[in-house]
C-alpha cells in the first residue's frame, strides 16, 4: 500500500533520518558548550579568589599569577565558596 511515489518517500525517509540525527546531536552538542561556558566561568571565579586571597596575604603573591588557578587553590587547601559568588535560586 504506497500513498506517494517512490521519489516523494525517498525524500521524506530522508528528511526523517536527518530530523532524527538533529534530534540526538543537537542537545549533545548544546550540553558540550554549556559545559565549556560553565568551566570559563569557574576558572574566572578562581581567578578572583585567588587574586583575593594573594592580596590578602603577601606569601602568596606570586601564586596569583598561575595559569590554573582553580588547581592553586586546590593545592592551598582553598576551595571556591560558589555561595559567595552566585545566588542560590529561590
Amino acid at each position: 500500500m504506497r500513498f506517494f511515489r517512490r521519489e516523494v518517500e525517498i525524500a521524506l525517509t530522508a528528511v526523517g533520518v536527518v530530523t532524527l540525527f538533529d534530534l540526538i546531536v543537537m542537545p549533545v552538542a548544546w550540553g558540550y558548550e554549556q559545559r565549556r561556558q560553565a568551566k570559563t566561568w569557574q576558572s574566572i571565579a578562581c581567578a578572583y579568589r585567588m587574586k583575593e586571597v594573594a592580596r590578602s596575604s603577601s606569601v602568596l603573591a606570586g601564586v596569583a599569577q598561575e595559569p590554573d588557578a582553580c588547581g592553586a587553590l586546590e593545592r592551598l587547601g582553598l576551595t571556591l565558596d560558589l555561595i559567595r559568588y552566585a545566588e542560590l535560586p529561590r
